[in-house]
């Protein structure tokens, strides 16, 4: 009941924001279950493409998704994936004392970065970051999308909220379309670095099943509502949420 529970509620944040697949979900499965970190990053990740095949399909039907700029993403963050991927099980086979302390720090240096990111973007009065639009330079979006799939791939963090966070400041769309294009990339990437954390058994396939008995419910939930609620409030509190749930993971880890 915990893990559904748990699931129910990550599923309606990823369905809202776009966040929570790996951001949320792998501290979540640590400190609250006591996974390992060598199988709470790919759990986190299958959890985050499972749940956001549903939450995809309403955005597509909505048409809050730019299909040219989440093509152009997973150009670069699929091979990305692959070798943060195979980098994070090649530390955990040939050094795992190393990373058993790298990864976490990782993470939990990720979490804090995108946070203060995304404060910055919501509160930044500069006009270059507010009127520049990314969709004008098609070659540098593979670009992000690479560093973007490598950190995935290596961490399972980064789909939702550094996607989320860069086409809020870099693109002038209105916040429900660039949550459902990340909300599409994001499956497309966590179902390609899922899978080879699943092949290299780094996955718990029964946390995972109840993860997903709440998590499916919970995200068409959460993208139902998502156009009627003010995102910039909502993502404030989120992101406070993260911070702390960060300082907790960093707390257990160190």
């Amino acid at each position: 009941m915990e893990l559904i529970f748990t699931g129910l509620i990550l599923g309606m944040v990823i369905g809202v924001t776009g966040i929570g697949g790996g951001m949320l979900t792998t501290p979540a499965l640590t400190l609250l279950m006591g996974v390992p970190i060598s199988t709470a990053v790919g759990t986190s990740l299958l959890f985050s493409a499972i749940t956001k095949v549903f939450a995809s399909a309403i955005y597509v039907y909505r048409g809050l998704v730019c299909v040219r700029l989440a093509t152009l993403l997973a150009l670069g963050s699929i091979p990305g994936a692959f070798a943060g991927s195979f980098s994070f099980h090649f530390l955990f086979d040939k050094f795992p004392g190393v990373a058993s302390k790298v990864v976490p720090a990782f993470i939990l240096f990720m979490i804090v970065a995108s946070c203060c990111f995304s404060y910055y973007r919501m509160f930044t009065k500069n006009e270059k970051i507010r009127n520049f639009d990314i969709r004008s330079r098609p070659l540098l979006i593979p670009l992000i999308g690479f560093v973007v799939g490598f950190d995935i791939g290596f961490t399972s963090i980064g789909a939702g909220v550094i996607v989320a966070s860069i086409l809020l400041a870099l693109c002038p769309m209105n916040p429900s379309r660039i949550i459902g294009t990340d909300i599409v990339h994001g499956f497309i990437l966590s179902i390609f670095a899922g899978g080879i954390h699943f092949s290299l058994g780094g996955v718990d396939s029964s946390i995972l099943l109840g993860l997903i008995q709440g998590g499916i419910i919970g995200v068409i939930l959460g993208a139902l509502v998502a156009p009627y609620l003010p995102q910039k409030p909502f993502r404030f509190a989120l992101n406070s949420v993260i911070l702390v749930i960060a300082f907790m993971f960093a707390g257990k880890i160190f």
